[in-house]
């Protein structure tokens, strides 16, 4: 099976709706907070054949979720469409098969959350002046993967990048790391070193 502008994935398990404890499983009703359990990701059958992407069958496609949740981008049992480019691609990113290597589709980028120093905050006369549980994540995060065009305006992986509120979408990868995904519009500024 081959799509001029999609790829085709197959998608064994759309839920992450067990848990094991032990030597048993438990089910877990995936209506109970939807989004922390959706599976974006699956095997690419077919990548678009208009596109060079470099993608090739066998290779892992990260995706957004509404490739799962809507109804018409199933083609049937367990495979999809994704589509690429355009206004608003559901592709997001793959994982080559041959070495594990992410490659960024599109203007999407993969962040990780970064570290915030959360202690308590003293004044050089011993006054505390915030309890370091009080403090919150700032909308900061570590560049996982950049797209081409922020490598060429200099951003690496590793800078710490400052994003848009709301802007950051958890995704659990295939390898079970947890990355954040945005598009580049998304970044605000990029820290100094």
């Amino acid at each position: 099976m081959k799509a001029l502008n999609h790829f085709v994935v197959r998608v064994d398990k759309v839920f992450n709706d067990t848990m094991e404890v032990g030597d048993k499983s438990i089910y877990l009703d995936s209506k109970w907070n939807e989004f922390e359990h959706r599976i974006c990701h699956g095997v690419i059958v077919s990548p678009p054949t208009r596109h060079d992407t470099g993608a090739k069958a066998g290779d892992t496609l990260f995706f957004h979720h509404h490739v799962t949740t809507t109804d018409n981008l199933r083609i049937y049992d367990n495979m999809y469409v994704a589509s690429y480019g355009g206004w608003k691609p559901h592709a997001i990113a793959y994982r080559r098969k041959k070495d594990g290597e992410i490659v960024m589709l599109g203007n999407w980028i993969f962040v990780e959350p970064a570290e915030v120093d959360k202690t308590d905050q003293v004044t050089d006369s011993g006054i505390v002046t915030e309890l370091g549980h009080n403090i919150k994540d700032r909308d900061v995060a570590k560049v996982m993967v950049p797209t081409d065009y922020m490598k060429e305006q200099g951003v690496e992986s590793g800078d710490i990048v400052g994003f848009s509120a709301d802007a950051d979408y958890k995704m659990v990868l295939d390898d079970g790391s947890v990355v954040y995904r945005m598009v580049e519009d998304n970044i605000m500024y990029v820290e100094e070193k």
